[in-house]
């Protein structure tokens, strides 16, 4: 009966036995990169982990010129881990760029992980 109790507490701590902190859930939005201004990033978040449902790319920090660009989803899909930025929606401005990627389970649990893309004159 001791044994019992002590995997209840123990599970309790762990979130819920299987849920929340435990669910193997991992984001993983790639090595950091460079490109020529006007060239068509490519994110990839494929290397990401657990029961994934969607797959959401903000724009965290950007250059200076471009700073009210920061907190824009650049991409929220439920199917597709990686995708190349339409040139309309490029990262136009020189500077350094951070990316999120959040991902989520069906649980609404959540992981993120950022890429830094560095954009070249």
């Amino acid at each position: 009966m001791k044994a019992l109790w002590m995997w209840i507490a123990i599970c309790a701590m762990a979130v819920g036995c299987g849920g929340g902190a435990v669910s193997g859930l991992v984001a993983n939005a790639g090595a950091d990169f460079s490109v020529a201004v006007g060239e068509a990033p490519k994110f990839d978040g494929c290397a990401s982990a657990g029961s994934i449902v969607n797959y959401k790319w903000t724009i965290v920090t950007a250059p200076s010129g471009m700073a009210k660009d920061a907190g824009k989803v650049l991409r929220e899909v439920n199917a597709s881990c990686s995708f190349t930025l339409e040139s309309e929606m490029g990262l136009q401005e020189v500077g350094e760029w951070v990316i999120q990627l959040e991902v989520r389970d069906a649980g609404g649990n959540t992981a993120t992980d950022t890429v830094t893309v560095t954009v070249n004159p």
